[in-house]
């Protein structure tokens, strides 16, 4: 049985699309789709950048650097987001999919299909994001998305801030979707499902959060 990865198919009829993804003999377009969506990813990124989303850090120097000096730092950074877009394209797409491997019996390309889907997601919440920030002013920490609004108001460590605004109503649909294809796909039970999935969700959250309170700027 031959399979095409038609991936908004696969988040609108994930029932019919994982019983046919468990099914396939052969998954076909999955590498294309995920070149393209890796591509995508650095577009989104450099874009938001673009608009001048969190450069925070260069308007503090705005009064140090000359009219050209600024340019470049501008140029800079879109091109270093760009880059940094599509590190995280292909991160979300292959990292994961590694680990759930290591851990079933499945095929890695169906694994990779399954974060396709996660990647599409996430890459839907960033573009969101960016008419939200330029229209409110909002940095990512204050995503009305997120639990980071409600994570300001009983703490300032930025730590801890920065975790629970890591936790999305997109995030917690990717997690959905990443639970629900793994154990359509794979024999294993719920509860292990659920903590494949949830812990290495949360262990990327936590690394997150260490490398936003670092200020890279300042060991540079």
């Amino acid at each position: 049985m031959m399979f095409r990865s038609h991936l908004i198919r696969g988040l609108s009829h994930p029932d019919i699309y994982s019983y046919q993804l468990k099914k396939a003999e052969e998954a076909e377009g999955v590498w294309k789709r995920a070149v393209l969506l890796i591509l995508a990813s650095g577009l989104i990124f450099g874009l938001s950048a673009y608009f001048g989303i969190g450069s925070e850090y260069l308007s503090r120097k705005l009064t140090e650097l000359s009219g050209s000096e600024f340019e470049m730092h501008k140029v800079l950074y879109v091109i270093g987001q760009l880059l940094w877009g599509l590190f995280y394209g292909a991160a979300i797409i292959f990292l994961p999919a590694l680990f759930f491997w290591t851990l079933s019996d499945l095929e890695l390309k169906k694994l990779i299909v399954v974060q396709l889907l996660v990647l599409l997601i996430l890459l839907a919440e960033k573009l969101i994001m960016i008419p939200v920030n330029l229209a409110l002013g909002l940095p990512d920490e204050s995503s009305p998305f997120s639990l980071g609004v409600l994570a300001q108001t009983f703490t300032s460590n930025g730590f801890i801030v920065s975790f629970l605004a890591s936790i999305t109503i997109f995030k917690a649909w990717a997690i959905w979707i990443q639970i629900k294809y793994l154990k359509d796909l794979t024999e294993k039970s719920m509860k292990v499902v659920v903590a494949m999935v949830v812990g290495l969700n949360v262990a990327l959250w936590l690394l997150g959060a260490l490398f936003s309170i670092i200020q890279f700027e300042k060991i540079i």
